[in-house]
């Protein structure tokens, strides 16, 4: 039975890292493509991945990627910084580790993959959706000292994810 659980186990990591790679383009990323050459290895460093195939390296960055798949989480590049992505349904959230509290994030978020990457505050969403009157709404009605990062009941979305995937026509986001 042991025997079962490690091949299993081999097997689902085998089928995790085959998935890994870099999205060359944005819409590589909304169509879940990768790029990676047979054989190859990814590293993660800084704001960079890079890919080494026979004797060869290529690195990758904002300055000719949109973002990366690794180990089972996404990454997108953006002026020499990426940021993992929490979410693509309803707002895009993104986030980053604090440099001197490890076991905290900042948030941010884009208006869909092509969107600048912004802090998420409540004024960077006024600011992107004022036009949303339902939005505003809900916005005035919203305690943003909750934690609006935790999973929802709603599809395992960030609460603040879920709020746009009620509020915000969603066909305008991409």
């Amino acid at each position: 039975m042991n025997r079962l659980y490690t091949l299993l186990f081999l097997f689902i990591s085998f089928l995790s890292q085959a998935q890994d790679g870099v999205f060359l383009t944005a819409e590589d990323f909304i169509e879940n493509k990768v790029y990676r050459p047979e054989d190859s290895k990814i590293h993660e460093r800084f704001a960079t991945v890079s890919i080494k195939n026979n004797g060869s390296k290529i690195i990758y960055s904002s300055d000719n990627a949109y973002g990366y798949k690794f180990k089972g989480r996404q990454w997108r590049f953006t002026e020499n910084r990426t940021y993992e992505v929490v979410s693509t349904e309803g707002l895009w959230v993104y986030r980053v580790q604090n440099a001197t509290d490890l076991s905290s994030f900042s948030y941010y978020f884009s208006d869909g993959a092509y969107g600048e990457v912004k802090p998420l505050t409540r004024r960077n969403i006024r600011n992107c959706f004022s036009s949303n009157s339902k939005l505003m709404a809900v916005l005035n009605k919203l305690d943003w000292r909750m934690d609006l990062f935790q999973p929802t009941n709603f599809r395992h979305l960030p609460l603040i994810s879920a709020l746009f995937v009620q509020v915000v026509d969603t066909s305008t986001i991409y």
